[in-house]
This record gives structure tokens, C-alpha cells and sequence, in this order.
């Protein structure tokens, strides 16, 4: 397992916790529970906005999703985190979670920040 699938799976473990929602039901896509589309569409918001995969990717991580329900959900995530209070707490809760769990032995969005600089001055 890379890196970056630790992560991936820590992102999918946490946001299942926040919500209290069963991994399988969120990955298999087969469950309508609230709890289950909540958990879910927080993972589909945080892989796109931070580990930068793109809508057709996510069917990696999702069984049977296509890039037009992984941009409703992603979407829609960003419209709960700018208008409601308790899904913003979740995700900064999560957000925490995530900055907090560490398997490069230093910050992982600090040395993403670093890359990206160094791949922006490369590219000029």
C-alpha cells in the first residue's frame, strides 16, 4: 500500500466516523442512508480539493460512480460546508483529523505545497 493510499483509506476511515456510517456501504454506492451519503460526499469533496483527483478517478475509490454524481456530490458538499454550521464543524473536525495524521514523518500539505512551488518555478 503507498502513501497515498494510506491516506486515501485514513480519509475514508475518518469521514465514516464523523457520520457513523459503514466504509462498505460507502464504497460499495449501493446504500441511501443519510448517514452513508453524508460520509461519502465528504470523501468524494476532500479527494478532489486536496489529493487532487479528478471526477472520472473516482471510481477508484467509489464501485460503480460516474463523473457526473461525483460533481453533484462534491458540489453539493460545498454548498453544506458554506451554508450549514454543523457540516462545516464535521469538516473542520475532519480536516484536523487529517492534518494531524502523519505518514511522511512531516506534514504531508506542507510538503504538497512545497512540490507544487517548486514544479511552478520548474515549469516557467
Amino acid at each position: 500500500m503507498t502513501t497515498r493510499d494510506k491516506i486515501i483509506n485514513y480519509a475514508l476511515n475518518t469521514s465514516c466516523k464523523i457520520y457513523k456510517a459503514d466504509k462498505n456501504y460507502v464504497i460499495s454506492n449501493n446504500n441511501r442512508y443519510s448517514t452513508t451519503i453524508k460520509a461519502k460526499r465528504m470523501f468524494l469533496y476532500y479527494l478532489y480539493e486536496y489529493m487532487g483527483i479528478k471526477h472520472t478517478g473516482m471510481k477508484k475509490y467509489i464501485k460503480n460512480i460516474n463523473h457526473a454524481s461525483s460533481i453533484h456530490h462534491v458540489n453539493k458538499f460545498k454548498f453544506e460546508i458554506d451554508t450549514y454550521d454543523d457540516v462545516k464543524k464535521s469538516f473542520n473536525k475532519f480536516m484536523y483529523k487529517m492534518h494531524t495524521f502523519n505518514v511522511y514523518g512531516g506534514g504531508f500539505y506542507e510538503k504538497r505545497k512545497e512540490i507544487k512551488k517548486l514544479l511552478e518555478q520548474l515549469n516557467k
